[in-house]
């Protein structure tokens, strides 16, 4: 990658797709029900609200703590409190993001924080680890391409012989490679020239140098290596949504929940203040939706620590599927997706299915 497209990305969005779908090892070790030997110093950021509500019998909270990711998925939790919309049930609300798996281990089993936005997967490994936590909503259902320089390439079977690179072996994303060759009949270990790469940064600059001709890349750096791409010698297209190749390899039947938010042990007596968050991140995934590029600027500006920049970030999260469902209405696809992901890797579920009680129900 180059110095021009690193600045322009933000050593934060690099971060990002480090840890946004890979934090396997990292959480499952010593995810405790409330201890935690880590501290959080992410960056963050807090609104005043009013004081003249109250939450159901009791008075309104001092202090709302969302933490989220940094990168596009940054950007509801960012409008919640840039705009004030939880004052009805805090007199402030303060967004952390979240730049190490420690940081994010410290959060949600050390109650730092009380809504946290994370992948489905290490929402899995949490409560599988005994932490009190339930899902609330699945917001993100891709995030991951297959990113070729061959122009016609529309699935695994048209790369078949080729070579490709995969960030992070028994990542998410290489789980979801595999899973969806395998169900086009072909061995992912077999049918591909498999480079296992240290990060996505390294797969891109494979890709991006030709010494490989395929790669699998998450948001926002399939979009980089995209526009880099235009400068080189090599042009580059989205061979492959990972969503859509997930709904084939599935017969149609099931979507592939990402990521969305659980709430901590510090916010599951009241309901009140779940049901108002809802409402609030719901309405803050819609105006996202409908304003990307003021979406862009809000994580810039708000978020001005990361270093990510506006442009970039609009690129990305419309090449992201959004769409907010309540966890109830998603559990029939959070369920088959961790079941298939565990068949592969059981450990990047936490071992197991979570059962009934992972589901947030009002």
């Amino acid at each position: 990658m180059s110095e021009r497209t690193r600045q322009s990305l933000g050593l934060g969005v690099i971060l990002a797709l480090v840890l946004a779908l890979v934090l396997v090892g990292a959480l499952a070790a010593g995810c405790g029900s409330g201890t935690s030997s880590s501290s959080s110093t992410g960056a963050s950021t807090t609104v005043a609200g009013s004081s003249s509500t109250t939450v159901g019998n009791g008075s309104k909270l001092a202090k709302l703590t969302l933490v989220a990711p940094p990168g596009p998925m940054a950007i509801p939790m960012a409008y919640l409190a840039a705009n004030n919309k939880l004052a009805a049930v805090a007199d402030k609300t303060e967004v952390v993001v979240w730049e190490n798996p420690q940081q994010l281990q410290a959060m949600v089993a050390g109650k730092q924080g009380d809504f946290v936005t994370m992948p489905s997967n290490n929402s899995a490994i949490f409560y599988n680890k005994g932490v009190s936590i339930k899902l609330l909503d699945i917001t993100v259902w891709n995030i991951t391409y297959l990113v070729s320089s061959d122009a016609d390439a529309k699935s695994f079977s048209d790369i078949k012989g080729q070579s490709i690179a995969v960030p992070f072996q028994g990542s998410v994303p290489d789980l979801m490679f595999q899973f969806i060759a395998k169900k086009e009949g072909l061995d992912p270990l077999k049918d591909f020239s498999v480079r296992y790469a240290s990060d996505p940064t390294q797969a891109s600059q494979l890709l991006l140098s030709g010494q490989v001709q395929n790669a699998v890349l998450s948001e926002p750096m399939a979009t980089a290596a995209l526009l880099q791409s235009q400068n080189a010698k090599t042009k580059l297209y989205r061979a492959l949504s990972f969503d859509k190749g997930w709904q084939l390899a599935t017969g149609g039947a099931n979507l592939s929940p990402i990521a969305g938010t659980v709430a901590t042990a510090n916010m599951l007596d009241k309901p009140a203040v779940i049901a108002e968050f809802l409402k609030q991140y719901q309405a803050a995934v819609d105006w996202m939706l409908a304003n990307p590029v003021d979406a862009g600027k809000l994580i810039e500006t708000q978020f001005p620590q990361l270093g990510l920049k506006a442009a970039p970030m609009t690129a990305s999260l419309k090449n992201i599927t959004w769409k907010f469902t309540a966890a109830a209405d998603a559990r029939s696809d959070v369920d088959t997706f961790l079941g298939q992901l565990a068949m592969l890797s059981p450990e990047v579920i936490g071992g197991k299915v979570p059962d009934t009680g992972f589901y947030y129900r009002p």
